[in-house]
């Protein structure tokens, strides 16, 4: 009986809902939602579809009881199937009603309601206090203090403001919760990003009370949630929005590295560009896109990998070459190298700089930047390689990897020169053995076939003979021997042409890159790693596996 008269109520609102005081009457919608009897949410969550389709805007000052009331019910299961997808339509009719025109304008104006401002989002808790935060109530303590209960509204039709306090709160809190659902973490994420997308000024004041909570759930175990994730912190480091006069004001105690410090030291760099003061740091010289919390992002995430070895090893790839897609990847490349050169735990630092170099190497979405650095042909390539070499430095074996990439291969024989100074590790070995995996791989084809011009790429040949005289009669050892014995006798590829040819030096088109500073740092940045161990051999630390000759 009850059903067939709010049956025939519903009606009578849809035939006339100009004279409808609806949000007189959605504080009443928003706690019967919540409710864990399923006749009732279902039929209150049909009355709050058709009200905020029938009422619009004016029902947006109550999004964050909406809210908390339908965001839990998104992750219901095929028994409350119903419940779900009302759920949804009322969740995406209320992200719709969201327009860029609900932003501050470009110069706003000086904020005066901070007394006034009893809007509803900021008096809503009384009541979901009661019976909010979803079917569990797992959010109520977080919303009782911050979130408001519904006031009646005036009779008249005032201009709708969107107020993002009460909304950012709810998102926040069931973002927070771990045991929410898939599909509403999902759902919060993409809040967020509409959010930014179309209110990007308001929403920047909350994003250092969100930016914690988002890398925290870089950690989640579902690919989705992280995809999105992602999603909302490439647009937070991109957006104009973000741009602040002075990035230092970003930077908190917890972060390890300030701006100033993130230049890279280049006294003997001769012939390359570098761009004094936290300005240049922003971005790469060739693509200033990203705004003032790029790189509080950048140091972040390194410090998250840093605490958290697993996510490194089991999401690091995935999430590095998602933002390569999402953000720039020269300048998500340049930024981690800067940081890395500033990084205390040696460690950490040479195992992030293998990461990075074998996305770099193999990963598809970094193609672009790969050809970029083949050739250094550009100052903008030349300084990019500059400041990848002095971190990779950390790892001997990725530094001659990125040689080969860009084809330096004169200063490649000289760094396994120096490698017979190094201590020989099981570890060191088995890098040596994946380089020599890579060398066969299409990245490096074009390596292989400069084999062929002996005359040329003298110091190719040496530096994989020298690869060759580290390795043990192993499988690689034979595979590496193989590939040299198919080098051609260079006086039987010899032609008219290239007997009057004169050999080309090493990379004649960028003679701006010191080599011999580069070599030197090189030498500097083993020898601190050389004292780390002893330092943690005196301390009875475990130390990477050595080789007993």
């Amino acid at each position: 009986m009850c059903e067939v008269v709010l049956g025939e109520f519903l009606k009578e609102i849809k035939k006339n809902p100009s004279s409808v005081k609806f949000a007189e009457m959605a504080n009443i919608l928003v706690i019967h939602c919540q409710t864990t009897d399923d006749l009732i949410q279902l039929t209150a969550m049909c009355w709050m579809r058709e009200f905020i389709q029938l009422a619009g805007r004016v029902m947006l000052p109550y999004s964050s009881g909406i809210l908390t009331a339908v965001l839990p019910c998104l992750a219901y299961d095929d028994r409350k199937k119903s419940i779900k997808e009302v759920a949804n339509v009322c969740n995406q009719s209320l992200m719709k009603l969201v327009t860029p025109e609900d932003d501050e304008p470009d110069e706003p104006k000086p904020v005066l309601h901070r007394q006034t401002e009893s809007h509803p989002d900021d008096t809503l808790a009384k009541q979901e206090g009661a019976g909010s935060g979803g079917p569990d109530g797992s959010c109520d303590s977080s919303f009782s203090s911050g979130i408001s209960v519904f006031t009646p509204a005036s009779t008249e039709r005032a201009p709708v403001t969107l107020h993002l306090d009460g909304i950012v709160q709810v998102l926040n809190c069931h973002l927070s919760d771990m045991a929410i659902g898939m599909m509403t973490r999902i759902a919060v994420l993409k809040w967020l990003y509409h959010l930014y997308i179309k209110t990007p000024r308001k929403m920047f004041r909350h994003t250092d009370s969100l930016f914690p909570i988002l890398l925290q759930t870089l950690s989640d175990e579902s690919d989705e949630v992280v995809l999105k994730d992602l999603e909302v912190l490439a647009e937070i480091a991109s957006s104009p929005a973000g741009q602040t006069d002075d990035p230092g004001s970003l930077d908190g105690p917890d972060l390890r590295v300030s701006h100033s410090e993130l230049q890279v030291p280049t006294p003997s760099r001769a012939g390359l560009p570098t761009t004094p003061g936290a300005k240049g740091l922003e971005c790469s010289p060739s693509t200033p896109t990203m705004n003032s919390y790029f790189y509080k992002f950048m140091i972040n995430l390194l410090k998250r990998f840093s605490s958290e070895r697993k996510l490194l090893e089991v999401r690091g790839p995935f999430i590095i070459r998602q933002l390569c897609l999402l953000l720039n990847a020269e300048n998500i490349f340049h930024s981690m190298a800067d940081i890395l050169l500033q990084e205390e735990d040696l460690k950490f630092a040479s195992t992030m700089v293998h990461a990075l170099n074998t996305i770099l190497l193999t990963s598809t979405e970094l193609f672009q930047l790969r050809n970029q650095l083949k050739d250094l042909k550009t100052l903008e390539s030349q300084n990019l390689f500059c400041c990848l070499y002095r971190s990779w430095c950390h790892n001997p074996v990725t530094t001659v990897s990125l040689c080969f990439l860009t084809q330096n291969y004169q200063h490649a024989y000289d760094l396994i020169q120096k490698f017979g100074d190094l201590e020989v590790t099981v570890d060191f070995l088995t890098e040596v053995d994946k380089l020599v995996q890579l060398i066969e791989c299409p990245i490096f084809t074009y390596l292989r076939l400069q084999l062929l011009d002996v005359k040329n790429n003298p110091y190719l040949i040496k530096a994989l003979y020298g690869l060759l005289m580290l390795l043990p009669q192993s499988s690689a050892f034979q595979l590496l021997s193989h590939r040299l014995q198919c080098v051609p006798n260079p006086e039987l590829l010899q032609t008219e042409a290239s007997l009057n040819a004169a050999p080309k030096s090493q990379k004649a088109d960028s003679p701006s890159i010191d080599y011999a500073e580069l070599l030197q740092h090189f030498e500097k940045v083993q020898n601190k790693h050389l004292e780390v161990r002893h330092q943690r051999s005196g301390r009875g630390d475990p130390l990477d596996r050595r080789v007993v000759l």
